[in-house]
């Protein structure tokens, strides 16, 4: 299951999610929104696993219903999930983002300042963040240190392993 929001914990040890702005582009939030009618289409099938579930019996020993109901919960903390980052999000553009410092939607060209290695980053939004093809959030620790910094500057950033320090080389739009 896909995580769309951070939780803290309230002084009852409940969760609360935060209510941060999510950026994402046209397709993303079209893809957010379909993900939403498909998991509602399965609501009804959830149900209907439940009913014959509660057919078998003692529902205090009946492994079918308890896996059905979880199944259900699941299904309804990712319904909700998505319902509360909708409302959140901003639209951007890789071709329209402003390239004059490092924002969302630009890419970058970095050096790793310590084995003069270069790399490049396209910073998004988390619903479209993917490594493997160097997109990383806003939210990630290298891009949220990037946000804000121009050409020339450099950037220290804790990362699991230490930390790392990268001089911003070149900033263009993201597409």
């Amino acid at each position: 299951m896909m995580c769309y929001l951070g939780a803290d914990v309230n002084k009852e040890g409940v969760k609360i999610m935060e209510q941060n702005t999510v950026y994402a582009t046209l397709e993303g939030k079209k893809k957010l929104e379909q993900k939403l009618q498909e998991l509602i289409s399965k609501r009804a099938d959830t149900a209907n696993q439940i009913k014959v579930a509660r057919e078998f019996g003692d529902l205090k020993e009946n492994a079918e219903y308890a896996a059905a109901r979880e199944a259900q919960n699941n299904l309804e903390t990712e319904i909700g999930e998505i319902e509360a980052t909708l409302p959140r999000i901003k639209l951007f553009s890789y071709a329209k983002a402003d390239t004059s410092a490092v924002n969302v939607g630009t890419r970058v060209k970095l050096e790793n300042t310590s084995n003069k290695q270069a790399t490049e980053y396209t910073i998004t939004g988390i619903l479209e963040s993917d490594i493997t093809v160097s997109k990383l959030s806003n939210e990630s620790p290298i891009g949220s240190a990037l946000l804000g910094k121009k050409v020339g500057e450099i950037v220290e950033v804790k990362v699991p392993a230490g930390k790392i320090k990268y001089k911003v080389l070149k900033i263009v739009n993201g597409n």
